[in-house]
């Protein structure tokens, strides 16, 4: 009776051994799927983010002088950017293995980008030559606050994978995109 109940036990332990195994085994390939998404998605949306700032630096002129010029000679503004096209994700990532609200936040971002459109181009039919101010304001506030999205998500991205090192070498120490971004953002707030 006693070798039943020692061998019982030795397959109760051999069990949870590998029972706890498999699960030890399935959270580290899943946190390192989500390390490695975590990765990939932080250099799309910085590198959105880049683009985005592009667009808010772009007000319409080049050299200080309205960048377009009809035949008749009369200047008016026109966006010297391009807009960046809406983000579309590759399809390595794991979405899953990611924390829902990031997940949640960083599905969300070509949503806003087309709202951005829109509503970009809902300010252009009531904008007005020579320096089309209604059109430039709507871009630059919404490409402001489509790419500090960008990078908050892939700042909490970082903080949550512990990820350290930048995706883009930052050659002028003094400036910081984000910073850039939020006093942007507060500015059109506060002009509102």
């Amino acid at each position: 009776m006693i070798e039943a109940l020692i061998g019982l036990l030795g397959v109760l332990v051999g069990s949870a051994i590998t029972t706890a195994k498999e699960v030890w085994t399935s959270r580290l390939q899943h946190r390192r799927d989500g390390s490695f998404s975590a990765i990939r998605l932080i250099c799309i949306l910085e590198e959105y983010a880049d683009a985005c700032v592009s667009v808010v630096f772009d007000d319409g002129t080049a050299y200080g002088r309205p960048a377009g010029r009809t035949e008749s000679g009369e200047e008016y503004c026109e966006p010297q950017v391009e807009a960046p096209a809406p983000l579309e994700f590759p399809e390595d990532i794991s979405w899953r293995s990611l924390p829902e609200p990031l997940m949640h936040r960083a599905l969300a971002l070509p949503n806003k980008a087309r709202s951005t459109s829109r509503a970009i181009s809902a300010a252009s039919e009531h904008a007005f030559p020579p320096d089309y101010e209604e059109v430039f304001s709507a871009r630059q506030e919404g490409y402001a606050l489509l790419g500090l999205d960008a990078l908050e998500v892939a700042e909490d991205l970082r903080n949550h994978y512990r990820i350290a090192v930048k995706s883009h070498v930052q050659f002028n120490t003094e400036w910081n995109a984000m910073v850039f971004l939020r006093e942007k953002v507060a500015a059109f707030k506060e002009a509102a």
